[in-house]
């Protein structure tokens, strides 16, 4: 599940808000991330195309576009694990994640982090577990799609708080959210240092809720007390995000009594932008769903030869003007050289040398023609599969006096594509012209290279024409 980390330039981060969405923009360097934008999305509308859609200027600066999740979508688990190079983390979860998970493999996408600094008394290290519902980041994947919305990563940011410090005191470090019917209760259990278990409950805004949470509380108390690592008295650090009605403290002073001391949270900007440096320097592919990905590179490839070939075919285009505007102002120097010649018949001398510059001003046009009808008969036989690089006509005077036209083509394919060469310098030998001979006198083949790391094949053709 590792990813080759990228180097971004910058990044899109959106995440539901009132009436809408919030779309921060960031730019990223090697070293850190600064907000260049805040930016409110009204419902039902698409961020500005011009910010989150990536064109051909993406392959020389990376854009990341990330979504996120509501934080109650997420099953949270903590696991000690022998300490590894971060590229290992991942692989060594793969064998203990079947178990770890409330849901079939199947249905679930799961990323994990370290918690910084902290080591266990064993001298291992302590990680957090994220794993959501396939059909929780599925929709809403699908739900920005349609407004142009491609994302490259999904995260929690609300999970960032969890990171901020590398050491905590001691007790539940406790979050209440409020929202638009329920209340999330996000607890991080720390003592002597280290992260024992984390809890996520979220709570509908009713009376029986403030019984479940304490319930729910007194469960994990029970067990810590079982394994060891919970102490006799806990203090409680409460941060509240929204308009948490005032019961919901009242209910944990049952749990905690006066130990409750009220911390503030992260602000909404400290979050994204510390959603943002983790996932920059990051090599783990957080919660985006792998096909999902493929797909969105996939489109972004191909829009990138949509814009290649339109650009070759202008270019094309403005070639083909450009030769048959040349080719008229040849046609009319010609025409003003034969009036010339006519009306200097009896010199002799002049006629004659009028005589060789109309020849010159002929070759030279039929030499014009001539590459631009191989050009386009060689553009119209190549497959789709194959693309031209570049395209080469010269023309050379032999010791013999005769002239050595001759094409080259470079181009290049995707691997296993070498058949394809093949039957396409076949189909170059046996090119007629338009006069119903053979357009070139041999076509032989410069070699193929192949670079396994881009799975692309380089090819070179040489066509020579008939000696004049």
């Amino acid at each position: 599940m590792a990813a080759k980390k990228t180097n971004w330039s910058s990044c899109n981060l959106i995440e539901p808000a009132i009436e809408g969405s919030r779309l921060w923009q960031f730019s990223a360097s090697s070293k850190k991330v600064r907000l260049s934008g805040d930016l409110r999305v009204p419902e039902n509308e698409g961020p500005p195309a011009k910010v989150v859609t990536k064109t051909w200027t993406d392959i020389f600066s990376r854009k990341m576009n990330m979504a996120t999740i509501p934080t109650e979508k997420v099953f949270l688990r903590v696991v000690n694990l022998p300490e590894c190079e971060p590229e290992e983390l991942l692989p060594m979860l793969e064998f203990q994640i079947e178990e770890l998970s409330p849901l079939p493999l199947a249905q679930v996408v799961w990323s994990a982090e370290k918690v910084p600094g902290v080591t266990n008394d064993n001298g291992n290290q302590t990680v957090i577990v994220m794993i959501a519902s396939r059909d929780s980041v599925e929709s809403r994947l699908t739900e920005l799609e349609p407004l142009g919305f491609l994302a490259d990563r999904v995260e929690v940011p609300i999970l960032r708080e969890f990171f901020a410090i590398e050491s905590r005191d001691d007790g539940a470090h406790i979050q209440l959210i409020q929202g638009e019917d329920s209340v999330l209760s996000l607890i991080s259990w720390w003592f002597d240092g280290q992260l024992r278990d984390v809890n996520s409950f979220n709570l509908p805004d009713q009376e029986a809720s403030r019984e479940a949470l304490v319930e729910k509380i007194n469960r994990v108390t029970w067990a810590g007390e079982v394994s060891g690592w919970m102490p006799s008295e806990v203090t409680c650090y409460l941060a509240k995000r929204g308009e948490v009605p005032a019961d919901w403290q009242a209910v944990l002073a049952r749990c905690f009594g006066d130990r409750i001391r009220e911390v503030d949270p992260m602000s909404e900007v400290d979050l994204a932008t510390a959603t943002v440096e983790y996932a920059t320097k990051s090599a783990a592919p957080g919660l985006m769903l792998e096909d999902y990905a493929k797909r969105y590179r996939q489109r972004f490839q191909d829009s990138l030869w949509m814009e290649g070939i339109k650009g070759a075919v202008a270019m094309l285009l403005l070639g083909l003007v450009a030769y048959f505007g040349y080719g008229n102002y040849l046609q009319s120097n010609l025409d003003d050289l034969v009036m010339q010649a006519k009306r200097e018949g009896n010199q002799y001398t002049n006629a004659l040398s009028l005589k060789a510059r109309v020849e010159t001003l002929e070759k030279r046009k039929a030499l014009k023609f001539a590459a631009l009808e191989a050009w386009y008969k060689v553009s119209v036989e190549l497959p789709q599969e194959l693309k031209f690089s570049e395209l080469t006509f010269t023309s050379d005077r032999t010791l013999s006096g005769k002239t050595s036209r001759q094409l080259r083509i470079r181009g290049s394919a995707d691997t296993g594509s070498k058949n394809l060469i093949f039957n396409y310098q076949e189909a170059l030998t046996r090119m007629e012209a338009n006069d119903g001979n053979t357009l070139f006198s041999e076509v032989s083949s410069d070699g193929t290279r192949e670079d396994p790391r881009k799975k692309q094949l380089t090819w070179a053709l040489t066509c020579d024409f008939d000696g004049e």
